[in-house]
């Protein structure tokens, strides 16, 4: 039954399949009730601008970062009141996480964040640790700016949250909740700690430059940061140095791609999933019974997923048509160049030299595949033979008359074809 179900769902239009069977980074995101940003020591609900100091003994001395059970404390400080399950989506300070960019064209989805995983070790040589990657299939010419952060804060999240009876669906950096996915944007977020601008296009990130307040101290890492500054002066840029600027009044719309989902949240998504897909088979095997019953129905149905397995073989072959035409491209680009005849002028030397020795040689000339000698011999006709015989040469003939003792020969280069090579690539000049 599963592997049925597993078939027929694979050949629904994308839209109705997630509608009955979910997306589970999606379906937590739908799920939340209350958005809690922390900013420097403060925890802001965003729905409701409430707030809770955090004491600052919390913060790690190691990292840098507020202690889990501090947040999740400070959380259900907020959350006191509900009087029903609460989902949270923790919005956590930039410098939390760690950007990269990526030239990856042609790849999305888990292909992408495949291939990026696999370069973890390259990406970031100085990182032993597990990391958890959030990143988005937009991006300029295959630039994909990734986000990373350590798994163990994930986790530890998650469970400082389950200790409190609160439920941790996602986590994302806060500057993303007032990104908007229809224009261009600029925001500058400083907690007094950590300065961190992001460039966003289409809800795309583009750009991700972030410094420690302390070392803008440094005349030369304050000049340098500047600089970088300066690229972006044109354009309207937010700037974001309190928790209230993040009181947004209602849910952020994050988008699922930067979003980071602990395994626990994920799990029960998943399990939520297979629910639906138990009354999606229980409806399935009620709509078999009908079409069973019914020849008509039967024929429509099959009509319908052959239309399916149609479109999505046609989804299918996108790619592949588009390395064809890559390839393609390249060969009408380099082709000219790559398949240029070579005539090999070495080894028609040493086999010229071989058919007459003994001979007198005044003139040679060799030109795209044709050679031209002259000299004198006491039996032109003999040398003739010889070349006509040698399997390098091909179209051997006297070019002019010939005396007794003159010869003016021409031959080819049996494994060179210009008359070929000009046809294939310029076939307006032949």
């Amino acid at each position: 039954m599963t592997s049925l179900l597993d078939q027929i769902s694979h050949r629904l239009p994308g839209g109705i399949r997630e509608a009955l069977l979910g997306n589970s980074r999606q379906d937590l995101l739908s799920r939340v009730t209350d958005t809690l940003v922390v900013f420097g020591d403060e925890l802001l609900h965003a729905e409701s601008r409430r707030s809770h100091r955090i004491t600052p003994a919390a913060r790690s001395s190691t990292q840098g970062n507020i202690d889990a059970a501090a947040v999740a404390e400070a959380a259900k400080h907020l959350l006191a009141a509900a009087d029903s399950e609460r989902s949270v989506l923790l919005l956590l300070a930039p410098s939390e996480f760690l950007a990269t960019e990526q030239h990856m064209p042609g790849l999305s989805g888990t292909n992408l964040i495949s291939a990026i995983t696999l370069q973890q070790e390259t990406i970031l040589p100085a990182c032993d640790e597990a990391l958890a990657l959030a990143v988005s299939d937009g991006g300029a010419d295959g630039n994909r700016l990734a986000l990373w952060i350590r798994q163990v804060r994930l986790t530890g999240l998650f469970d400082a949250f389950t200790s409190q009876g609160l439920a941790l669906v996602a986590l994302a950096p806060r500057t993303l909740a007032l990104m908007q996915s229809a224009q261009t944007g600029l925001l500058l977020d400083d907690d007094g700690c950590d300065t961190t601008f992001i460039r966003t296009r289409g809800g795309v990130l583009e750009q991700w430059l972030q410094i420690q307040n302390a070392e803008l101290g440094e005349p030369a890492f304050a000049e340098q940061w500047q600089e970088q500054l300066a690229a972006f002066e044109a354009e309207t840029r937010q700037t974001l140095t309190a928790a209230q600027d993040y009181a947004l009044g209602q849910p952020p719309a994050v988008d699922p791609a930067y979003g980071f989902f602990p395994s626990g949240a994920l799990t029960v998504s998943r399990q939520r999933t297979q629910r639906r897909q138990l009354k999606f088979a229980a409806g399935l095997l009620v709509g078999l019974l009908g079409l069973a019953a019914s020849p008509f129905l039967a024929q429509s149905f099959e009509l319908q997923m052959a239309n399916a397995r149609l479109e999505s073989n046609r989804e299918l072959s996108v790619q592949p048509r588009q390395d064809q035409a890559v390839v393609v491209e390249f060969e009408n680009r380099w082709g000219a160049i790559n398949e240029f005849p070579q005539q090999n002028v070495a080894a028609a030397m040493f086999r010229l030299q071989e058919v007459l020795a003994g001979e007198q040689l005044s003139s040679l000339e060799l030109s795209e595949g044709l050679i031209r000698i002259q000299g004198t011999s006491s039996d032109p006709q003999a040398i003739l033979q010889r070349l006509e015989q040698d399997p390098l040469f091909t179209e051997v003939v006297f070019s002019r008359a010939t005396s007794n003792t003159r010869y003016y020969i021409d031959l080819r280069l049996a494994t060179v074809s210009f008359e070929a090579y000009r046809v294939r690539h310029f076939p307006d000049e032949t």
